[in-house]
């Protein structure tokens, strides 16, 4: 059984200390459709706690029967009380790797619902996906903030994600499902073992029943101590941020080379974790570089060859004692169409929301946005700029954006003011 669901669900939308709407990722799985029935009994049981929960399911086109099991979660959901909506995710299937980008477009989706509804997202990954996360990315080389895991609570580009079901154990809720006899729906993709996550979770299984018993304890601990680790740091971390970095809302980033040199020689591990953050805000990634190439680049920082290097879409240079990083000029999406007063994500590092409808285009006229010729960033004018999307009206019209920052930790709401605005994802 789910024991203490209430008391656990009531404590962490306590502390977000902000509105109680929600958005609920519905799979129509066993994980989300306990979910959705244990937040169902929670709001019954709690009518002094007012709580918005409104479930989303995501239709990824990618099976012949997914949209009739979209509508019959959602028809199960609407009995249930909830107003549900079903978004059918309609871009193009790339060739490979297609749960990886079955995650991205879902992702994107979700947080686009949290904006227009100022919503917070619950998602419903437990105790098992979380040491599968720590597996592969152990696997992968991650760096020290991917070997924190997932978290009950945290904010991805001013978004609070709570994760209720962490803590419980994937068998507890399969029991809960069959206790109550609640409907699933089961994805064959889920037992296809060319899926990362299906052969982890196989590899896992067989681990745990031949050698390692505990395997999903372990990681689970592993995970809670690296976090802990990276919480008892951050004051230091932030501090020494604020010292030695300056962010442009253009996205690039200056870094002081002496001071990052000697942090370096102090904790490699520190300066790892550094250079992984600004390479996912420069270069919109959703992780940071792996431990091997960070560590490569970190060390070819401080050679006499150093003079230019690229990671991550990200070009590094040296100038007059600080290190540059710049978003490279490629695998840019322009040609995006926008729709006014709706939010889209523009290559990973802009929130993009205009007030006009219309297209983005790259910049071919440099006037219309200038970098201030005392701005530390002047030199890299053109590079930058050409990074940044212009809106494109449907009268013709070429607009500049307004450019703004976003702090990762920072809740905010934003709402379309006239013209077209952008705002830069800080994951520092």
């Amino acid at each position: 059984m789910i024991l203490n669901f209430d008391d656990h669900f009531n404590t962490l939308i306590k502390s977000l200390n902000s509105n109680n709407k929600f958005i609920l990722g519905l799979s129509g799985g066993v994980d989300s459709m306990a979910l959705l029935h244990l937040i169902k009994n929670f709001i019954d049981d709690n009518r002094n706690v007012p709580i918005n929960c409104i479930p989303i399911i995501i239709d990824h086109n990618l099976r012949d029967v997914s949209e009739n099991e979209s509508k019959e979660v959602k028809k199960i959901s609407q009995n249930l009380g909830f107003n549900t909506q079903i978004t059918k995710i309609v871009s193009s299937k790339p060739n490979g790797n297609i749960q990886n980008w079955a995650r991205k477009q879902r992702r994107i989706i979700l947080f686009q619902k949290c904006l227009e509804l100022s919503a917070n997202l619950i998602l419903g990954h437990h105790y098992d996906d979380q040491a599968e996360t720590l597996f592969m990315r152990i696997t992968r080389g991650s760096a020290l903030d991917g070997l924190s895991g997932m978290k009950q609570i945290n904010s991805w580009n001013g978004i609070f994600i709570i994760r209720p079901l962490l803590s419980y154990r994937k068998k507890q809720i399969k029991n809960y499902v069959r206790n109550k006899k609640i409907i699933y729906f089961e994805d064959c993709s889920n037992n296809n073992n060319k899926f990362e996550r299906v052969k982890t979770r196989f590899y896992l299984n067989h681990i745990k029943k031949s050698i390692w018993h505990n395997v999903t304890y372990d990681l689970n601990h592993f995970g809670n101590l690296n976090s802990n680790l990276l919480k008892k740091t951050d004051y230091f971390f932030n501090s020494w941020l604020n010292k030695n970095i300056v962010i442009h809302e253009g996205g690039a980033i200056r870094l002081d080379y002496a001071s990052f040199r000697n942090i370096s020689e102090k904790s490699f591990l520190f300066a790892q974790r550094i250079i992984g953050k600004i390479i996912q805000t420069v270069g919109g990634n959703e992780y940071a570089p792996k431990r091997k190439k960070t560590s490569d680049l970190i060390s070819f920082l401080f050679t006499e060859k150093f003079k230019k290097k690229s990671l991550g879409n990200v070009n590094i240079s040296l100038n007059q004692g600080y290190l540059f990083f710049i978003r490279e000029n490629r695998n840019l999406n322009f040609g995006l169409k926008i729709e006014e007063n709706k939010y889209y994500i523009f290559d990973g590092r802009f929130l993009v929301i205009s007030s006009l409808a219309g297209k983005l285009i790259e910049c071919n006229n440099n006037d219309l946005l200038k970098i201030d010729n005392k701005s530390p960033f002047f030199k890299y004018d053109n590079c930058i700029i050409n990074t940044i999307p212009y809106l494109e009206t449907l009268e013709g019209k070429t607009l500049k954006p307004h450019l703004y920052i976003i702090n990762k930790n920072s809740k905010f709401n934003i709402a379309a003011n006239d013209g077209f605005n952008l705002y830069l994802f800080n994951r520092i």
